[in-house]
């Protein structure tokens, strides 16, 4: 692996839009020795009816120069291509959202996928908004990573970003969002690695149990409304656990990932592991440079071969 520097992610419950809420977290961040910080883009309240206000851009980014880090950038929770009634505000809410990404001096932009529909005639729409989208990326320098979730299968991803067929429209792989989906819709975890190993621009690690919570197909707001202290209990839903607290076979992933090139974020709820935060950074590092090759592919009988 050739590795650009490892990120961390903002919590937008953490930050909330203030920006001295901000300054603290990426103080927090570049003290303990991350490279990257992967923004939410409606962490720091800057987009307001699918427009970008410039005063709080100012002075977003006057913050953003204090530190020496860099940063990706992730869509907010609202963007969701498959929001056909209000196609034209979803429309300006990426295209804000890429100017975001541009203007703080990202590359890299991540958008849910979120989960496929049955219906063919939508699917293709949301192709078609994704190449407009891409179109525009492009010119302001920005590749779009498709980020794979949990609620569904890794490979709709897949054929999804090759659908598209443009350079700049790659995927984030979320390693642990596939372990879970893996676990729940009963894919070969380590076949969809492989799948996805050409199309990966991006990757966010974070651990989990691969035990699923079904409240999070009846949707996302149910979902949230159990609290974490009973979910980490039980070892349900997408945890966010640190890189090697969980059962996700990273290592072995990262494994088939060797050549991947770019940034790799830890996406766990680090507002609750603060004590532990330098170790889990270097727990980290330690995992990237994992380079032990764990499977032939001779061997019909190896791990890679079990459906999780």
């Amino acid at each position: 692996m050739k590795i650009r520097g490892i990120g961390i992610n903002l919590h937008p419950d953490r930050v909330q839009g203030e920006m001295s809420r901000l300054r603290e977290e990426l103080c927090f961040f570049q003290e303990v020795g991350y490279e990257y910080v992967e923004i939410p883009v409606d962490a720091v309240d800057v987009v307001y009816r699918g427009e970008l206000l410039p005063t709080r851009m100012t002075r977003l980014k006057a913050v953003l120069k204090e530190f020496d880090l860099k940063y990706t950038v992730h869509a907010p929770l609202a963007l969701d291509l498959r929001e056909q009634e209000d196609l034209t505000l979803q429309r300006d809410l990426f295209k804000s959202s890429l100017d975001f990404t541009a203007d703080i001096g990202a590359e890299i932009f991540v958008y849910h996928y979120g989960r496929k529909s049955q219906n063919p005639e939508l699917e293709g729409k949301v192709c078609e908004e994704m190449v407009k989208a891409a179109m525009y990326a492009a010119q302001r320098g920005i590749q779009i990573c498709v980020e794979n979730i949990e609620i569904d299968p890794v490979h709709n991803v897949v054929e999804f970003v090759r659908e598209v067929n443009l350079e700049n429209v790659g995927i984030t792989f979320d390693i642990g969002h596939a372990y879970l989906a893996a676990k729940r819709f009963a894919f070969d975890f380590f076949a969809a690695v492989r799948s996805v190993h050409p199309y990966v621009r991006h990757i966010h690690l974070s651990d989990n149990f691969g035990r699923f919570e079904e409240a999070r197909l009846v949707g996302y707001e149910q979902y949230k409304s159990i609290p974490y202290r009973k979910l980490v209990a039980l070892g349900k839903g997408d945890l966010h656990l640190p890189p090697g607290w969980g059962e996700v076979p990273i290592k072995e992933a990262l494994a088939i990932l060797d050549s991947y090139e770019g940034v790799i974020v830890l996406e766990y709820y680090n507002q609750r592991y603060r004590d532990e935060a330098e170790e889990i950074l270097r727990r980290a590092r330690a995992l990237v440079s994992y380079k032990e090759s764990f499977v032939k592919k001779e061997n019909p009988s190896s791990t890679e071969n079990r459906t999780l």
